[in-house]
């Protein structure tokens, strides 16, 4: 609907808070150029950043062009709607979005989706610190929602997740499902230490055996009557899998036996 295009990158960051597919909805060109963003300890209106074209013909309503490696909260707090970004994004990136499309054609920052409580995230390259996690004070992270990150992810994970599903393709870091309540992480590639520090429920689905804590114990090799249809559901949203994944038996490990032990880390085969 709207092709919203940075003339200049800035050293402020640009902060976007509340500009969503929701909140343009019937706006005009005009309207959406007077709406405030926060630029620094002041607060500007979008267009005196941001080229502001109508488009009906473009795939998402809310479309990003430009150098946006330091715009924050593109997609924070949406709640329907599609959002694509042609380039790299700035923190808090769909962080509190409960429903909608973000597509990030490049990479993000960290807080990625962080809180997040529905809808959808695509990262078609790599994501930063503290995706899907909770905010520091918090008690929940995310509470719903997929985040698909095609490339590497950097640490913590996941860090409180409640519910949703979280893919990374690429490496992760350190501390990925930390203190885990519930919810999925699906992780394709090398995997951080202290994976699952602290779960309390939830599920670690990853190619390869991480590098555990020691409260952490092995329980069994079976095959997990949920995981083709998982696995059949994940490879309908185009992640990409090592060809024998999830075709014979995994290792199961539970843990954290410090918080009751009812996490489990399946490691595919």
């Amino acid at each position: 609907m709207f092709k919203l295009t940075l003339r200049a990158p800035s050293a402020i960051p640009l902060e976007l808070e509340g500009i969503t597919p929701d909140k343009v909805a019937g706006l005009s060109v005009l309207e959406v150029a007077k709406l405030p963003v926060q630029y620094g300890n002041r607060s500007e209106p979008l267009g005196e950043f941001f080229d502001v074209l109508h488009d009906p013909h473009r795939l998402a309503d809310l479309h990003f062009a430009g150098d946006t490696r330091n715009v924050k909260h593109i997609g924070a707090g949406m709640k329907s709607g599609s959002v694509f970004v042609e380039g790299s994004v700035g923190l808090h990136a769909g962080a509190q979005m409960s429903g909608g499309s973000l597509i990030l054609d490049a990479g993000a920052a960290d807080w990625l989706g962080a809180e997040m409580r529905g809808g959808s995230i695509e990262v078609r390259g790599a994501a930063g610190d503290q995706v899907g996690a909770a905010y520091r004070g918090s008690r929940r992270g995310m509470t719903g929602g997929t985040i698909h990150v095609r490339g590497s992810a950097g640490d913590e994970l996941g860090l409180l997740m409640r519910r949703g599903s979280i893919v990374v393709e690429g490496a992760c870091g350190e501390f990925a499902g930390a203190s885990m309540i519930a919810g999925t992480l699906v992780l394709l590639a090398d995997v951080g230490e202290r994976c699952g520090a602290g779960m309390k429920r939830g599920t670690i689905l990853t190619t390869r055996e991480p590098l555990l804590p020691p409260s952490f114990r092995f329980s069994c090799d079976y095959k997990p009557s949920f995981l083709p249809l998982y696995l059949r559901h994940l490879r309908g949203m185009g992640v990409n899998f090592p060809p024998a994944f999830g075709v014979g038996t995994v290792r199961c490990f539970r843990g954290d036996l410090l918080t009751g032990g009812n996490g489990e880390v399946l490691v595919g085969r």
